[in-house]
Parts: structure tokens; C-alpha cells; sequence
């Protein structure tokens, strides 16, 4: 009986989803710069499940979310900045993601947290299947 219980549970989580975001986990950015944060997502529990995928920066603002073939931007960033800030890209399907931060100034300084959620359809219903997280911290020099 105890194996069994063990087999189970080490089969849930060899199963987790696992998020790692690059660089990190601390960078240092130079102001005017551009940089490219990296979200990898590796561990799907089914293959043919979507990911929906978004950005967070803290304090927690939604900034970029990737959902069933649309990416969006979120936030009111014309204020603050005058030209586009965030571009988010699917670089390899399901897998990679990549956030780019366009001329870097010290109001993006913060944490940086890629969020993950593998849904898939059963009976006409969404069903969230697994989670995962990932996080940068940027820092001007």
C-alpha cells in the first residue's frame, strides 16, 4: 500500500508544469537599453493542451498575455511612455516565449514573473490541468 501511494505522488509531480524564466535571477540593465526576458516552459502534462501564458510586473500589473492563438498588451503605458514598451513572441510553439522591454528606464525596475496555465477541453469546458511560475528581478547599474 505505502508504494503505491509513493508511485502516485512522484508521478504528479514529475508531471508539474516548469516555468524558468532568463536571465536571472537578478539582471542589471543599463537605462536607454533594450533587453529580452526569456519565459521556457518544459514539463506539459498533455501535448495537445494550451498554454495560456502571462506577464506580471510588480507591483502586480498585468502587462502581456498570450492566450488561444492572441497575444495582448494590457496596461495604459502611453502616459508613462511615449512610444510601445512591451512585445511579446512565441518563438518556439508552446515552449518559448520572449518578452522584449524597449529603452529601459529606472520605472521598470522590479520583478518580473512569467505565469503559465495549461488548460485543455473536456465536455465543451476549459479545464485548467497545471500551473507555473517563473521570476526575474531587473535592477539598473
Amino acid at each position: 500500500m505505502y508504494l503505491s501511494i509513493v508511485a502516485f505522488v512522484l508521478t504528479k509531480v514529475c508531471h508539474a508544469l516548469n516555468v524558468t524564466v532568463t536571465p536571472g535571477p537578478v539582471v542589471m540593465v543599463t537605462e536607454k537599453d533594450n533587453l529580452t526576458l526569456s519565459c521556457l516552459v518544459s514539463q506539459r502534462k498533455r501535448s495537445n493542451s494550451v498554454l495560456i501564458l502571462r506577464w506580471f510586473y510588480s507591483p502586480p500589473f498585468l502587462i502581456a498575455k498570450l492566450g488561444i492563438k492572441k497575444i495582448k498588451l494590457y496596461g495604459n503605458y502611453t502616459r508613462r511612455f511615449p512610444k510601445p514598451k512591451f512585445r511579446l513572441f512565441e518563438e518556439q510553439e508552446g515552449e518559448l516565449f520572449r518578452l522584449w522591454i524597449l529603452n529601459v528606464s529606472g520605472m521598470d525596475q522590479g520583478l518580473y514573473s512569467c505565469k503559465v496555465q495549461e488548460i485543455r477541453k473536456l465536455r465543451n469546458t476549459w479545464r485548467s490541468s497545471s500551473n507555473g511560475t517563473g521570476s526575474t528581478q531587473l535592477m539598473g547599474e
